[in-house]
């Protein structure tokens, strides 16, 4: 893997920077260093102008790097779901990878008109044909490369260099998978919580097939995921005995766990990235309560990528 040993994995949201460093060690991953600082006010993604939002990363890095500093120059990075379009499609397989890429482009010049295409940073994932009609649907992913320039500047400021930057729920239902590969026809429901809107993923035997984004914009987005899946198509899956129900990204309060429940059937455990990825003996954490661990899943995902 291009021989990088140790990655850091840095998640972003309005509120907090995290970090977990991840290295290969006897051909085993294992989290080398954990942490976070809290981002106070917390950024306005859309509002602020660029110089503030890149002073308020800096002064939370500068607070990592006298408490707890990153020994890796290597980061790659994870941004708030709510940064990105995510939108399902369906696609031509007839069309080869430029041609679908054009077809996609289009599509959101049509839904988004007054985002310019050229503006956006967009990649691609196939979904299993298990839910969705016709053969052939992809995730659309796309971000304003504005913000892939702030990583740019940030990191050549902090002498880091970039690998990776991604969609923090998508990196943390990636990695929900890749802990889970080995367990055939497992369906998992993972709903990525985060400051403005909540991501529902469905995956079949470690691959998504379905994904939806619910923004926070009014009450009732618990009410809104339940009808969601109480969609007959959903029932049918998730009546399977191998059915496992989890929570990542931001903690998900115990009474909508327990409206979850008492409407799906589902319990909702959180998911711990370090049940899977092992922490190094010695490593201090004790600032970090175990039942907040979900919450560095995407930082955690997006460093194991590059070892």
């Amino acid at each position: 893997m291009n021989g990088i040993q140790r990655c850091a994995g840095i998640n972003i949201t309005a509120s907090r920077l995290q970090f977990v460093e991840v290295e290969k060690e006897q051909d085993q991953l294992v989290a080398a260093n954990i942490g976070q600082t809290f981002i106070s006010p917390p950024i306005n993604f859309d509002d602020q102008v660029e110089s503030i939002i890149q002073n308020q990363l800096q002064s939370a890095f500068d607070e990592i790097k006298i408490r707890n500093p990153l020994t890796s120059n290597i980061a790659s990075f994870t941004l708030p779901p709510e940064l990105f379009i995510t939108i399902q499609l369906p696609y031509d397989a007839n069309l080869n990878q430029k041609e679908i890429r054009e077809e996609f482009n289009w599509e959101i010049s049509q839904l988004y008109p007054f985002i310019p295409i050229d503006d956006l940073a967009m990649k691609f994932y196939e979904l299993e044909q298990e839910l969705l009609p016709g053969k052939n649907n992809a995730l659309i992913v796309a971000l304003s490369k504005k913000h892939l320039l702030l990583i740019k500047h940030f990191c050549l400021k902090n002498n880091l260099s970039p690998r990776l930057v991604d969609n923090a729920s998508i990196t943390a239902n990636s990695f929900l998978n890749t802990s889970a590969i080995l367990e055939k026809d497992l369906v998992t429901v993972n709903i990525f919580n985060s400051r403005h809107s909540i991501t529902l993923f469905l995956n079949i035997s470690s691959k998504p097939v379905y994904v939806k984004v619910f923004q926070k914009l009014e009450n009732g987005v618990i009410s809104r995921i339940i009808e969601e899946l109480s969609q007959e198509k959903f029932i049918k899956v998730l009546s399977s005995p191998l059915t496992n129900a989890v929570t990542s990204g931001e903690n998900i309060g115990s009474d909508l766990l327990s409206e979850l429940k008492n409407s799906t059937g589902l319990e909702f455990k959180r998911f711990n990235p370090f049940n899977f990825l092992k922490v190094k003996p010695g490593i201090p954490s004790n600032e970090i309560s175990e039942e907040h661990y979900t919450t560095f899943t995407s930082a955690a995902g997006i460093a194991s990528r590059f070892i």
